[in-house]
């Protein structure tokens, strides 16, 4: 018996070629030529009986002899093909056992080894993708973490909420950075007459600008050092003081960063406010609408940036209930709706008008949701900062201003 298994698996690991010659074989040589000997040796009627079984042997095992012939020809090597396709399909790459090398141009035999070295292949690529993956996730992990830290870092240089009460208990603050950090900003600074308002831009976005707003937060501290209390005058120092810093004094400069800001100074002593802009505009809202005061055309610290350049101080009446909007230009630049426009200073001032008799307080989630519609499935553009305040107006007999 296990003389016949074994011969039997020897038939079974012959070429297509050498079986098909054997059947052949068989079939058109063997048995004519044993049917014309008998026919010529025994007479007629033997050779008569000895056809007659042939042909019903023939016709009986027609159907059992040709599934078995196919079987050894070609079917069974298809299905364990078809279940080493399974086994590589399911990620079982280095399962079943390896067809000998010389397969005396077997070629399923061929083709089996070659599936077995291709699955040898993929289970190894696939060890190095998931060990890529790991590291990835690993260093993603580890990025993150550092952001999470970096966004902590950023915001302790920002004042926080209640600073902002204590000096306008009217307003709300959006800001809202494309990343976890970026490089808007706000600033509020106390002087002994009022204090600052202002929100920055810096160039570029992540890490690089949450590293500008630090450096423009301490560089504006410098600015504002000797208690000057023009806006326009602080901008004009941080415009040098960028360049020196960041050293963009000429067209050689390796860098060439800075910001867009828009600054204010509320006066609590006489109810006045005083406005700056570096790029950025101021939005008022009064009893006969809403308005945009421009800033000047000159950002801070670039190259292209004139050192020279004099900023302008525009002053801004205060009257009852009058309401201001600081923003950085993420807001009216951001793409969306069905044209795919942007948000533009018109919808924003719509905005403000709509929201009129609304508090003041709750505009900043309302905004924010305008934004958020507007933007539909288009992607964050930039960061966006919005600071909105509203101021009561006064006299000059010394009474609170807000």
């Amino acid at each position: 018996m296990n003389f016949l298994n074994a011969s039997f698996r020897l038939l079974m690991n012959w070429s297509v070629e050498r079986k098909m010659t054997i059947m052949l074989f068989v079939g058109m040589v063997l048995f004519p030529l044993s049917s014309f000997i008998i026919l010529q040796s025994r007479g007629h009627a033997v050779a008569s009986n000895y056809l007659v079984v042939a042909i019903v042997v023939s016709i009986i095992m027609l159907v059992p002899f040709s599934k078995w012939m196919s079987h050894v020809v070609a079917l069974r090597n298809i299905r364990e093909l078809n279940e080493l396709c399974q086994l590589l399909k399911q990620g079982d790459y280095n399962e079943g056992e390896l067809p000998p090398a010389h397969s005396d141009g077997h070629d399923f035999l061929k083709l089996k080894r070659n599936m077995h070295w291709m699955g040898h292949a993929i289970a190894s690529r696939e060890h190095k993708i998931q060990k890529a993956m790991s590291d990835l996730a690993a260093a993603q992990l580890q990025i993150g973490q550092s952001l999470s830290y970096a966004s902590f870092i950023q915001t302790s240089f920002l004042h926080n909420e209640v600073d902002l009460y204590d000096y306008v208990p009217d307003h709300f603050l959006v800001w809202d950075q494309r990343d976890i950090v970026g490089g808007d900003s706000y600033w509020l600074k106390p002087t002994e007459s009022g204090f600052f308002l202002g929100v920055i831009d810096c160039t570029g976005h992540g890490v690089p600008g949450a590293f500008m707003t630090l450096i423009v937060t301490s560089l504006l501290e410098k600015a504002s050092s000797d208690g000057v209390v023009s806006p326009a005058k602080i901008l004009s120092r941080m415009n040098c003081l960028i360049k020196d810093a960041l050293g963009q004094n000429d067209r050689g400069s390796k860098s060439d960063d800075g910001m867009d800001c828009s600054l204010c100074h509320v006066n609590t002593i006489d109810g006045s406010l005083v406005f700056s802009g570096a790029n950025f505009p101021l939005y008022v809202l009064e009893a006969e609408g809403p308005r945009c005061i421009k800033g000047d055309r000159c950002g801070l610290g670039y190259v292209r940036s004139s050192r020279e350049f004099v900023f302008t101080d525009v002053a801004v009446p205060v009257t009852d209930c009058t309401r201001f909007y600081l923003a950085s230009d993420g807001l009216v630049d951001q793409i969306g709706g069905e044209r795919g426009f942007p948000f533009g200073k018109r919808r924003f001032m719509a905005f403000m008008e709509e929201q009129r008799h609304a508090p003041i307080a709750v505009q900043g989630v309302e905004l924010l949701q305008e934004l958020k519609t507007f933007q539909s499935d288009e992607l964050r553009r930039d960061d966006v900062t919005v600071l909105g305040f509203e101021l009561k107006g006064r006299g000059k007999n010394g009474n609170e201003l807000i």
